[in-house]
């Protein structure tokens, strides 16, 4: 099959379109976050000041992961997990930026705002993004 003329130029408009979209993603700074959100099974369990270092340790005696926030980013330093796969995420500093623990429900989130994360808090009738 040999390519068109037309065919080559709605390759390379799709080609340049996703380098567009790269570069925008990947070169253009995101507002630094304030606060870190921690949930548990999508319940809000506390919120930590970014700019204050402290390690604080999240969940039960079965189930824990210890979070370091060091130098205005966060991030999860120990967890008994099977995969440990939190502990080699990197470290987060920017709004909408999360770790995630799946076998311990976990997420951290960072926000800016005072009022907190956007999600309606703890709330078994909340709708989510698609139903909204």
């Amino acid at each position: 099959m040999k390519l068109k003329r037309n065919d080559m130029i709605l390759l390379g408009g799709i080609l340049l379109f996703s380098i567009l979209l790269f570069s925008i993603y990947h070169f253009f700074p995101r507002a630094p976050g304030s606060y870190v959100n921690i949930r548990i099974d999508g319940k809000t369990e506390k919120r930590l000041p970014l700019e204050k270092d402290t390690t604080y340790t999240i969940g039960t005696k079965e189930a824990s992961n210890t979070l370091q926030i060091k130098d205005g980013s966060a991030s999860i330093i120990a967890a008994d997990c099977p995969d440990k796969l939190c502990v080699h995420q990197h470290k987060i500093s920017k709004k909408g930026e999360t770790l995630i623990c799946l076998p311990h429900k976990l997420v951290i989130s960072i926000d800016s705002s005072q009022e907190g994360d956007t999600y309606e808090k703890d709330s078994e009738d909340a709708l989510d993004g698609v139903a909204k």
